[in-house]
Parts: C-alpha cells; structure tokens; sequence
C-alpha cells in the first residue's frame, strides 16, 4: 500500500481490516475523500461507524475480486455512495479501498427506474438482433400473448407472432422497411393466442447502429389494442346500423306512399268492376227474355255477341280472384315496409327497454321470404320481461344467425326453431336449425374475425364475429352446439341487470 501522504492526495479511501462476524473492524483509513465524509486520517473507528446499517455485512466480510456498492454518511448528514473492493492479506485481514460511486449509482437508479416503467406498463418492450431475431420480451409479452417468453426468443416476427397473417394487413411493406434497416411507427397487425383469441397489436420500432454505423438490430414497444379495435369496430358498426336505419326509413316512408293510393285505387277499381259486371248480368238478363214483336234489333245482336265473347261467368270469377291476390301481395308488401321500419326504427341504436321477441320478430318477418319451400320457421317463446339493450344490434344480431340457418339448410328440407327462456338473471333466445352442421375443427375458430368456411368471394367473415361483439357488449354471451349433418344451435344469453 502506498504510504498514508501519498494516499491523501486522491480521491480514494484506503484501509485494513479484519474479517469478523461482529461489528467490521477497520484501521489506518487514508486517502483524499476522508474529509468529505468529515473524517481524519487513521481514525478506523470512526470510519466504521460512518457505514450504513445495512451494508456493514459487506465490510465484515467482502467478496474477495468483487465490487459493491456501499453507503456511508456524510459530514452533512447525507448518505453517499462508494464503490467497496476487497483483496485478502495475511491470516483474516484484507485491505480494502472505496471509490465515489455517485455518478455509478445514479444511472444503476435510472437503469432500475426505467427498468421499473418497463415492468409495470401496459406495453411490452423488445429487442432484435441485426438477424431480426427477438432477443428480449419485458413481462407483460407473455401475458398479453399467452406465448412463453422462451418459446418467442430467437424468432423473427414471421416466424412467431405474425406467421398466420390475420386481416388485412400489409406484411410485406412492413418486411421491407425492416430489411433496410429503417424505423417504423405504429405498425397494426393481429396475431391468435393459444387459446384461440383474436388481439390486435399496435408496434414501433427503431434500429440500433454501432460507430462504424453497422446495423445492430432494433428495439422498440408494442401496445396491445384490441380494446380499440373492437371499439372502433363497434363504432363504425352503430355508424353503419344508423345510416341503414335512416335509408330504410326514408325507403319505407317512400314505398309507402304510392303502395297507398294503388291499394285505395284497386278498391275503387273493385267497385266499379261490381257495378260494371252488374250492368253485364242485368243485360244478359233482358237478352235472354224474347222481343214482343219476335224480331232481333241490331244492338241487341251486338251485345249478344259481346257477351258471349268476354264469357261473363269465367270474367266474374276470375277478375274477382285477380283483385283478391292484388290486395294479398299490397297486403304483404305493406308487412314488409313495416317489418323494414321496425327493425330499422328510430332510437333504436340506443339503449332502451325493449320485448326480445319484437326484435326477434322483426329478423324473422324479413328472412321469411327467403325460406325455400319446404323449409318451416317455428317459434317457441315463453314469457320474458322487457331486457335493457340496443334493440337494432340485436336484430342485427338474431338476423345473421337467422341468415346462417337458411344457409346450412339449403334448399331444404328443413326447419328452423326460434326458442326463448330465462335462466335466473338472464334471458336466453335460441336459433335451431337441421341443416348440414359445423364441422368440429370449425368450432373454435367460427366467432373469430375473417374466418369463413364459404367459397373465396361469397362471405367475409365477419357476421359472426360482430355477434359476437354485439352480445359481450350487452354482458352476455353466444354459445353453439352443432354435430355435422345433424343442425346446429345458437343461444343467445344476455344478463337482465348489467
């Protein structure tokens, strides 16, 4: 050790000590930070004294090769910060030196602090290798994913979180720009949990250089959005239900104006063609009778002819069936208009309390005409209370599955059940129908968004998946139940107190 005058001129603490598993026994303290701590030269004593409470263990038995940090006060009263390091002398002594850590200290807090941010954010944080390889997932990767953290490290993104390729996403933009190395903001992309769930993940990236400028990989954040999406989803749908609303209103108001005077007209035409076959019957009467004088008159051998060229009896009864299915079809088209109104009516977006079987009703009245022959709509409702609720989402809701019925029946034979209940706090409806079924590898995947089992071009995925939404939004939730040519059943149970 250098001598005790040479030792005051730096900025260091040097002592002897003896290993103890009491109290750390210190002697012959030099160096130039003595004074700040408000110390004299080869005063041992007080120098153990000065050691924080807790790093004392450090002081009674250091790790031989190994720096620590330790604290000890200050002539002000304040605690600083030193770097302790150790090397063994003769029998159980060491000598020790202590080195002003402050600086050292300071940014272990900031690395700590941000370490801290990092764990508890709602984010993840990552980092990649220069081969584009994650080499560090924070803790909330794992909960958000459902991946293991150690069965991610390694992988690039499209060997990992982004192999499936879910949505309409644009992959290879997002390839390109990472391959040349330059930074990305708020990248959007879907990715499957193992247990089958759908979330969406918003990511930002920037790429890391050494100063030789060689590309060392990136790091970044990523935020789990699904919450958003599936806001905005819903958002853009009530948008959409509004708009339709308001075009089958203003449609139905429309179609219902002139579908009014042409059924007031045929109801005057009926009339008049009463009178008029009247008139007919009550000339055919008079020409059967024989003239007085037993000569025909010119009109009267027109008007004989007329009669038995428009063949009166058949006129009669088929102009009178022809009125008769005219006001059928007003009839029903009047229904449609107003099962368009009612499904579409105003305020209906709202939360309001509304009869589950009106809604019900109004989905039925407008597939009904879409049922081939052969194929029967049945109702077996009990009696429900009014349920609080959206009452134009869930005709949305009960006419997709509705759709999806006739779909998988075909062109028939076939039926299709509508059942309601309650079941404690809830009410429940029922979509049964004995088409071709799903098939049971189809099951887990049928509420997710994009998946479809129909030809490419004939659906897209997502009548399913806004039920599905439509029903968790409400506090509820949307069961199946199918076996492959056999039917299936959808039920709808949707909380009364939410």
């Amino acid at each position: 050790m250098e001598s005790p005058h040479d030792l005051q001129q730096l900025p260091l603490i040097a002592f002897l000590a003896r290993q103890t598993s009491d109290e750390p026994t210190l002697t012959a303290p030099h160096g130039g930070l003595l004074a700040g701590l408000g110390l004299a030269a080869g005063d041992g004593a007080a120098l153990a004294a000065a050691i924080h409470p807790e790093d004392r263990p450090h002081f009674r038995a250091p790790p031989a090769g190994d720096e620590v940090l330790v604290r000890l006060r200050g002539a002000d009263g304040t605690w600083r910060w030193f770097s302790l390091r150790a090397t063994a002398t003769d029998g159980d002594g060491y000598a020790g030196l202590l080195v002003g850590a402050e600086r050292l200290q300071s940014l272990a807090e900031s690395a700590q602090r941000y370490r801290d941010y990092a764990e508890i954010s709602s984010d993840w944080y990552w980092e990649q290798d220069a081969e584009l390889r994650f080499t560090y997932f924070s803790r909330e990767f794992e909960e958000i994913t459902g991946v293991p953290t150690a069965s991610a490290l390694g992988k690039t993104r499209w060997q990992g979180l982004g192999r499936e390729q879910l949505g309409d996403v644009d992959w290879a933009a997002h390839r390109r720009e990472t391959e040349a190395h330059r930074p990305f903001r708020n990248f959007e992309y879907a990715s499957r949990r193992p247990d089958g769930r759908i979330i969406w993940f918003r990511v930002s990236g920037l790429p890391r250089f050494d100063a030789a400028g060689n590309f060392l990989g990136y790091f970044g954040i990523a935020s789990d959005i699904s919450a958003t999406r599936m806001l905005e989803s819903e958002l853009q749908q009530a948008q959409r239900l509004a708009s339709l609303g308001q075009l089958a209103a203003g449609i139905a108001h429309e179609i219902n104006n002139p579908l009014g005077f042409v059924r007031s007209n045929l109801g005057t035409l009926g009339n008049y063609l009463t009178t008029l076959l009247e008139i007919a019957e009550h000339l055919a009467d008079h020409l059967a009778a024989q003239p007085a004088d037993g000569t025909e008159a010119p009109w009267r051998e027109r008007a004989a002819a007329l009669l038995r060229t428009a063949d009166l009896d058949f006129l009669r009864d088929d102009a009178l069936l022809l009125l008769d299915e005219c006001r059928q079809g007003l009839d029903r088209v009047r229904q449609i208009v107003g099962d368009l109104r009612e499904f579409a009516r105003e305020g209906a977006a709202e939360w309001s309390e509304e009869d589950l079987h009106r809604c019900l009703d109004s989905a039925a009245h407008l597939i009904a005409g879409q049922l081939p022959a052969g194929v029967e709509l049945r109702r077996c409702y009990a009696e429900l209370p009014p349920l609080r609720c959206r009452p134009l989402q869930l005709n949305q809701v009960f006419l997709a599955l509705l759709t999806n019925a006739v779909q998988a029946i075909g062109d028939g034979p076939g039926s299709i059940t509508l059942r309601s209940g309650g079941d404690g706090g809830a009410l429940w409806v029922e979509v049964s129908d004995t088409g071709c079924g799903i098939a049971a590898e189809h099951l887990p995947h049928i509420f997710d968004p994009f998946f479809t089992t129909r030809p490419v071009g004939s659906g897209k995925g997502m009548g399913l998946a806004s039920c599905f939404g439509i029903v968790s939004e409400h506090g509820g939730r949307i069961e199946v139940h199918s076996t492959p040519g056999a039917g299936t059943t959808f039920r709808v149970t949707l909380p009364l107190a939410r």
